[in-house]
């Protein structure tokens, strides 16, 4: 399997933008605690935990990725891969790996102890208690799956229904119980690559090409243009004449520009008329 990276400046767009909502955040504990002495610890206590949540992912991706080598070179990974939601924003998944069986969003969670879902409602184990956990992995990777599939479709045919699955792995958790989640959940990569290789093939290599192609060289969406108020839409109206000696005439449709507009941007109105006695 290969491991292909994104534009390096669309990597620092977004690393930009998680810095600014970690320093917004960040001085927002600080100003929960009064600021002072006691704000400036809970800030380093808040970017101590930031850095170490980063190191305990990455570690798991890394070994991820070395676990997949046995996949083969037809396949490709994107690590945190990023993809355009709407303008000027992103959504990052982890891994992101593209082959034969299909297109594996997948969302890994370094995290450690024992946990419960019931219908994408998580709960994590702590002493006797059971504590709901409040971002739902499953429910986040199904976010991840609408907005990649929102992205991508418009820009592809001929692909088959449903090629996309987003598994969300456990490496090192104690245990987990999972019942009625929207996605698979998996408690260990060796799960994942026993996912990827029996699935059945719905891809072609040039299909797996031009979805890898789209990824690799995915690109901010622009803000969308200002638009005008909407031109007004034709309207149909029925005009009955007056003195009609014959009520069984067929309406004639007519096409007539409306006069005397202030508006240019106004478009002409369809006007029905009944055909009087001749």
């Amino acid at each position: 399997m290969r491991i292909l990276k994104q534009s390096p400046l669309l990597q620092q767009t977004f690393q930009a933008k998680i810095q600014d909502k970690i320093s917004d955040r960040k001085e927002q504990v600080k100003e929960s605690l009064g600021g002072g002495f006691f704000g400036e610890i809970g800030a380093s206590f808040f970017q101590f935990k930031q850095i170490h949540n980063q190191i305990k992912g990455n570690l798991g991706e890394n070994f991820l990725s070395f676990l997949l080598m046995s996949l083969p070179d037809s396949w490709v990974m994107f690590k945190n891969a990023l993809i355009p939601i709407k303008s000027k924003k992103l959504t990052e998944i982890d891994l992101l790996i593209i082959g034969n069986r299909g297109i594996f969003l997948v969302e890994v969670k370094t995290w450690k102890g024992s946990f419960t879902a019931y219908e994408d409602k998580w709960k994590r184990r702590e002493g006797m208690r059971w504590i709901p956990v409040e971002n739902s992995p499953t429910s986040q990777s199904l976010y991840h799956k609408k907005m990649f599939q929102q992205w991508v479709m418009p820009q592809i045919y001929g692909f088959p229904e449903d090629f996309v699955f987003t598994p969300v792995v456990f490496p090192v958790a104690k245990w987990i119980g999972i019942t009625n989640c929207s996605v698979p959940v998996l408690q260990g990569f060796q799960e994942l690559t026993e996912m990827l290789k029996q699935s059945p093939e719905c891809l072609t290599n040039e299909q797996v090409l031009i979805i890898s192609k789209l990824v690799e060289n995915c690109e901010i969406l622009d803000s969308p243009e200002k638009s005008t108020k909407p031109s007004p839409k034709p309207k149909l109206i029925l005009e009955s004449p007056e003195n009609s000696p014959k009520p069984s005439s067929k309406p004639k449709l007519i096409l007539e520009s409306p006069e005397n507009s202030t508006k240019p941007s106004s478009k002409p109105k369809l006007i029905l008329r009944k055909r009087t006695h001749q």
